[in-house]
Parts: C-alpha cells; structure tokens; sequence
C-alpha cells in the first residue's frame, strides 16, 4: 500500500486551479478553502514538507472528505485526492493510532462469526427497546438519547437473523446450476447485518441465470472502513482472510450486491497486498480479474434479458430515478448497466437532475460527521424529489440507509430499493 510519500509527484501536479471546487460535496457546504479538494491536497504538501504537524485541525480537514472521487473525475491533472486523503489519515493512524471504539470493532470484523456477529443478533433483539419505527418509513428513530445517534436519524433496523447465518443453514453451495458457471456471492456487512432482503433478491435472480451460487463461510467484512479511516494494517488483514476464504471453490466469478464492497474486492485488494511478494500479487490478479459488482455480472457476463425475469406482469406504471454510487460509477467506470436492468423491469425510468452527486454518506463520514453528511444529502433529495419518482433505485446499501434518511427529513413518500429488489419483484409478477 503506498505512503504518503509515494504521493510527493501526484501532488505536484496540483496546480491549484479550483476546478474541483464546483465539484466538491464538502466544500458546496461549508464554502472554506480547506474544505476544498486542492485545499486538502495544499495540507498533505505542506505536512509532506514539514511545514505543519498532524494536528487536531489537519485531521478535521483531512476526515471531512467523503472520498466521493468527484475531485479527481474533473481534475484537468488527474490528481488522485482520494488516495491521497487515505494516506494521510494512515499517517495519522501511525503517528497517533485508531481511537479505541474503532480499533475494537476493526479487530472483530475479522471474525464476523464471534463477537461482532453475537453483539448484533442481542442488539437486533432489544432494539424494539431503544429505537420506535416510524410509521410509512423504513428504519426506527430513538426513543432517547444515545451515543452517536442523533435525534432525527433515520436508523434501519437490524436483521433478525443475519443473511450469512440464514442462507448458511443450505450449506456453501445455495444453488446447483445448468450452466457450469460458479459464482460465488460476497455478502458485506450492510447486506449481512442489516439489509438480508438485498442477499436473498441477489441469490433468487443468480439462482435464475442458471449459475450455481457459492456463498463461502467465513466471509467478513471487506475491508473498506478501515482503509477509509487510515487503518491499513486492519483493511490488509481483512484483505486476505476474504480471499483465502473465497480461493478455494473453483469459482468463475465473485460478486456482490454492495458497490463498496466490490470496488474494494476489484480495486483495493491490489492495493493492500501488492507489497506481499510476486506469489500473492499473482494470487490477488486472478481474484480480483474475477470480481464483478452484480449489476455488471448479470448485464454483462450473464447477459439477463427481460424474457429471464418471466414476470406476469408489468412496472409500467412505476416511475423510477436511479442514483449512481461513488464507488461504482467513478470507481469502476459501471453507469448503463443499471440502467438496463431498471429498464428490464418494465417501469418507466426517469434520470434526476444530477444522478452521480454523492449522497454524503462516505462509510464513516456519516457516524463522525451526521449532521454534515445530511447536509450534503439534501440536494440529492431534492434532486429526487424533483423527479417524482415512485422509486430511487440504487446498487449500494449504504446509499440507500443515506437517501431513505435524507427522503424521509424531506418528507417524501419515495421508496429506496436496490436494483436487485426490483428485479426480483418483477420475477413475482402476477
């Protein structure tokens, strides 16, 4: 994984020109040049120079980045700002460490089965306790005051029974296909904790393809919110358990229904491992040049047709806008395959004004930073709005908990659903 000063030359090509200013979720809030993308690249310079420390305000800067990519997309330099901020906040962690709270979680993540995987089951049982649902919405809001839950956070409630655990109960192997293509399925922690409807929709339209479906035991989390919070040592150990865990099923393809999840599997791993030696970096190749974000496996590999979904009936009447995740429009370049499985459906889609604008969410940046993180929200839920749409469609768990809350404080009816979700229920059509 590089350092931050492996980046002394990208951040030189800084010219400092503002074109990522009209671009930038953060500044479009707060409008101060630190919040900037080129102002953010100024402080990595000047801390690269040693011109300041890592002080409390630098790393304010540094973590108030939702790492959405916009910067380098419009960057007449292709300046890697992301990158750039995750070297930093590694820097960080190096010189002042992770805060305990996040160290612990990071450490469990690795065994999703133990501690972690117990705490969330016991939280999901008395969560009736703290949290009240809201009528017409989906998610709960706080009975009283809890630490890092604010008052009108729109909190989705917890699986029941994890996907992993429930789809665990068939063995590995969820379905035998005709086809001879084996794909094996990464859940994610949203899918897994949180959004189980999401892993059982991917699993009905794979099972429909005629794959056979692997979902290997002892997955965890991908390793994405460590990376994003400066913990490389944790994001590379979670690096390999996932692909020792995934290596040994013969598998054609490895998906995922999280667009953070398979941008990490597609890109990041060859990140995090590339300094382990040329054996590791072949074995890390072949996984990576397998993943596929599962709406570019069933556009493309599998080549779905609206004849596979075999519904009786029709969507015509729905409207839906569909909203691009970060990591999976500007980080793996997918924009029409969504598109062309909404279309499948047979609902009458209709683009919102500006469908890339991040969502705010940003991993962390939505529990660190809740009220600026909505904030950033509030254009793409007008943008929604605007659209009056029945639906916002979306191929990223953590984007839909982001624009359900952030709909909900708009007060609009418009229900949020993966893209998965609606071809599923177009498969239940009558």
């Amino acid at each position: 994984m590089k350092k931050l000063t492996d980046y002394r030359y990208e951040i030189s090509r800084c010219v400092r020109c503002g074109t990522c200013r009209s671009v930038c979720p953060t500044f479009n809030v707060i409008k101060r040049e630190a919040a900037s993308a080129r102002g953010k690249v100024s402080l990595a310079d000047a801390y690269l120079k040693g011109e300041v420390k890592l002080t409390d305000t630098v790393l304010k800067h540094a973590t108030e980045c939702v790492l959405c990519g916009a910067c380098r997309q419009s960057c007449p330099n292709d300046v890697p700002v992301p990158d750039i901020m995750m070297a930093l906040r590694a820097e960080a962690v190096r010189e002042r460490g992770l805060p305990f709270l996040a160290t612990f979680i990071m450490k469990h993540l690795q065994k999703p089965d133990a501690l972690i995987g117990k705490a969330v089951k016991a939280a999901a049982l008395v969560q009736g306790l703290f949290f009240k649902r809201v009528p017409g919405e989906s998610g709960l809001h706080r009975r009283f005051p809890l630490p890092l839950i604010q008052g009108d956070r729109l909190v989705p409630p917890l699986a029941k029974r994890t996907f992993l655990k429930s789809v665990g109960k068939r063995g590995e192997v969820v379905s035998t296909g005709t086809t001879g293509v084996r794909i094996g399925f990464f859940a994610g922690c949203m899918v897994n904790y949180v959004m189980p409807a999401i892993g059982d929709a991917s699993m009905k339209v794979l099972k429909k393809s005629g794959a056979t479906v692997v979902v290997p035991r002892g997955q965890s989390c991908c390793g994405m919110p460590a990376l994003g919070m400066g913990d490389v040592d944790d994001a590379k150990a979670l690096a390999l358990k996932n692909l020792e865990v995934f290596e040994g099923h013969d598998l054609d393809y490895v998906t995922t229904a999280c667009a953070t999840c398979s941008d990490g599997l597609k890109n990041r791993f060859r990140e995090l491992l590339n300094d382990e030696g040329p054996e590791m970096r072949e074995r890390v190749e072949a996984f990576c040049g397998k993943v596929r974000d599962i709406t570019e496996l069933l556009a493309n590999e599998l080549a779905l047709t609206e004849a596979d979904l075999d519904g009786k009936g029709s969507k015509a009447g729905t409207v839906v806008t569909y909203h691009d995740p970060c990591h999976l429009r500007r980080g793996q370049g997918i924009k029409e395959e969504p598109r062309e499985l909404i279309d499948m459906t047979g609902a009458s889609r209709k683009e919102m004004g500006h469908p890339c604008r991040c969502c705010g969410l940003g991993g962390s940046f939505n529990i660190t930073h809740y009220d600026f993180s909505m904030a950033i929200n509030r254009s793409k839920a007008e943008d929604i709005k605007e659209t009056g749409a029945d639906v916002a469609a979306t191929a990223c768990p953590g984007c839909i908990m982001q624009i359900r809350d952030g709909l909900s404080k708009a007060g609009a009816e418009t229900e949020v659903k993966h893209v998965v979700e609606l071809l599923a229920e177009r498969m239940e059509e009558e």
